[in-house]
């Protein structure tokens, strides 16, 4: 019985969460994945929602970041630069030598192509 609590317990640990009021050009970005950017070789997360539109939030060594929107079927994103606020701290659990990220920023994007507003908090994203 002990195992299976403990078994069921590391699997939720690891499951990825995400609360999102994010707008992308007026339109609810709610996403279903998060991504821990250190698999693509960036400090931050990445975030897809169901329409294929992609969210990176990449942080620097200097602490600022950059906000990095993909249209659906895009292979290179649109630099919308440091528009808001993000705080990423590392999880505790490693998944395939990934280390989660948790963490949230609020967004207010615009002057290029799209728009981002809103904020958003995810955990558990590897």
């Amino acid at each position: 019985m002990k195992r299976c609590a403990f078994l069921l317990l590391a699997l939720t640990a690891c499951a990825a969460h995400v609360t999102s009021s994010l707008q992308v050009d007026g339109t609810a970005f709610v996403p279903t994945t998060c991504r821990s950017g250190q698999a693509r070789g960036f400090a931050g997360v990445e975030l897809a929602d169901d329409q294929q539109r992609r969210l990176r939030l990449v942080q620097a060594l200097d602490g600022t970041f950059q906000a990095v929107y993909f249209p659906p079927g895009h292979s290179v994103g649109q630099n919308l630069g440091s528009c808001g606020t993000l705080t990423l701290q590392n999880g505790i659990a490693v998944v395939n030598g990934i280390r989660n990220v948790e963490g949230n920023a609020t967004l207010d994007c615009g002057g290029g192509s799209n728009t981002l507003k809103g904020s958003i908090t995810f955990e558990g994203c590897h």
